[in-house]
């Protein structure tokens, strides 16, 4: 047994506290909280990308992180929402005679991630050393191996599904971290081993089928098969699609498939695109979406030049609304980027089949040596098209569970599914909610109804500044400011008919887990009940 490690006296943990404690001789850290008398131990990072869980919040059961809202069981730190894929270590621990005491592994599972970092490979603990055996006969295929596929895969094991599970990715790569390409990655901050959510191994322990480079060509519900392409096709009885999403590329504009015109989408775009800008002295970015405006962020500086072409007056202006999108522009501005905007890109210029510029429809040139598509994407979802339903934008309509036809769900990108709150559909592409579309839709394949009701939440970050929204709201009739968005440091609230449908902020990461938590349980105030100090602890005790 572990020895008992005296960590502090109990009157330093009061009720509610989070906090971190060293053990001696420059030992691990151990998280302490007391909730309802009773004492919890853990590892003090989340094993998502390192925050420091102190700052976090416990509510509800559950030990949230501060950063990206990854939950963890208080009575066990077993996870239960993304983006973490692992449990939070937890550590016996008792109160005696006044005195905290903890049981600590000597090397205790590593619980400090960072983006440079590769992600753990296990499944909270030291993986078996066989695979896991199969005794169901059943075979479930996921089509994607993006943040959807991979989460649905892990989650059916986790749910205890013992037969077998195919997960098949058109990508050649492991499953990986987008969410890294165009911050830590493209800025060079993270190397390629860096990027896969899991190990090879992981998914050989776990008795994982994954088919890399394998593209899904079709679909017969009938007869219950994938169609591959250049393999036979594969038979399922219950089947996930989360192939993601498409970038678009300007097929129509001339000069598209000049070299040195990409998108970012996946680590070949990626790498691609970092060996374009090494000796790049200009690059323009077309498009001011969140993929190109964090792009700019990761490339600008080294002697690189970066202009961003876009459409708006204003980036995110449609999305986060004019106030918030001047301040990110100013943000931009201040390291060096420059902005061409209402501005429309009418050809791109070449010279011995590489880019050279970028032509403006107001008559300039601007000189490229690379040019970024940030114009956003389409759901990958063509080879659906004879098999089932599609939106004219290619989305895949389904309901509360995520399901789609007899047998079939969809995650991710590609689905369009009605939000709690208001029951009206959306499609969202966010990273968090398909890999929360992909437990649900485990969860579902096994048989367990459970609705998809949680509120959505998503991060970006450039320069170092994060914003995180919480909610939905593709629309709005106000926008409601708290704090000062030129200091980054505000709560925005977007109000569409009376109700808040939407919450974004900077420099307010505690509230923001509150109203998360609100938007979820349907339970924000009215527009007019807003106050500069409303206490958001207080209205989800209520």
């Amino acid at each position: 047994m572990l020895p008992e490690i005296d960590l502090t006296d109990a009157a330093s943990l009061p009720e509610g506290a989070l906090k971190t404690f060293p053990t001696p001789h420059d030992g691990p850290q151990v998280l302490l909280t007391r909730q309802q008398g009773q004492v919890h131990a853990f590892a003090p990072n989340c094993p998502h990308y390192g925050a420091p869980l102190e700052k976090g919040k416990v509510l509800n059961g559950k030990l949230i992180c501060p950063w990206h809202h990854a939950c963890f069981k208080l009575d066990s730190g077993h996870l239960c929402e993304p983006p973490a894929l692992d449990d939070l270590p937890a550590y016996p621990v008792r109160e005696a005679e006044g005195r905290i005491l903890v049981r600590v592994p000597q090397n205790p599972p590593a619980s400090t991630d960072k983006p440079e970092t590769t992600p753990t490979a296990e499944l909270g603990g030291t993986p078996p050393p066989a695979a896991k055996a199969l005794t169901d006969a059943r075979t479930f295929v996921i089509v994607g191996g993006g943040a959807a596929g991979e989460y649905a895969a892990q989650t059916l094991r986790r749910e205890g599904f013992a037969g077998r599970v195919v997960l098949v990715s058109a990508d050649e790569k492991l499953p990986y971290d987008r969410t890294k390409l165009s911050k830590a990655y493209l800025a060079g901050k993270a190397k390629p081993e860096a990027l896969p959510l899991r190990e090879r191994d992981f998914y050989t322990w776990q008795n994982i089928e994954l088919l890399t480079a394998t593209r899904a060509t079709g679909l017969d519900t009938g007869k219950q098969e994938v169609q591959l392409e250049g393999q036979p096709p594969l038979r399922y009885d219950q089947l996930l699609l989360a192939p993601g999403g498409t970038p678009n590329r300007l097929p129509k504009l001339p000069g598209h498939d000049l070299g040195g015109v990409l998108p970012l989408r996946t680590q070949a775009d990626a790498d691609a695109l970092l060996a374009a800008t090494k000796n790049a002295k200009q690059v323009v970015i077309i498009g001011s979406s969140f993929i190109g405006m964090e792009a700019a962020s990761s490339l600008i500086g080294a002697g690189r030049q970066v202009t961003v072409i876009a459409q708006e007056r204003v980036p995110f202006a449609r999305v986060l609304g004019p106030e918030i999108g001047a301040m990110f522009q100013k943000l931009h501005e201040e390291k060096g980027v420059r902005f061409e905007v209402e501005a429309e890109v009418t050809a791109l210029l070449g010279e011995g089949g590489r880019v050279a510029g970028a032509q403006l429809k107001a008559g300039q040139t601007l000189p490229a040596d690379a040019v970024v598509l940030g114009v956003g994407v389409r759901p990958a979802t063509d080879f659906l098209a004879a098999a089932l339903a599609l939106d004219k934008d290619g989305g895949l309509p389904v309901d509360d569970y995520l399901q789609a036809a007899p047998r079939v769900y969809a995650a991710g990108d590609i689905a369009r599914f009605p939000l709690a709150a208001t029951g009206q559909p959306a499609r969202i592409e966010h990273w968090r909610l398909a890999q929360q579309h992909g437990a649900v839709a485990a969860r579902n394949m096994l048989g367990q109804r459970v609705p998809y009701t949680a509120a959505p939440f998503f991060w970006t970050q450039q320069y170092g500044k994060s914003l995180r929204y919480a909610g939905h709201a593709e629309q709005w009739d106000e926008i409601i400011y708290h704090g000062e968005v030129e200091k980054q440091d505000f709560l925005a609230f977007y109000v569409q008919a009376g109700r808040i449908a939407a919450v974004a902020g900077m420099g307010r990461d505690t509230a923001i887990i509150y109203i998360t938590e609100l938007l979820g349980q349907g339970r924000m105030p009215a527009p007019t009940a807003l106050r500069e100090d409303t206490n958001w602890a207080e209205l989800l005790r209520a």
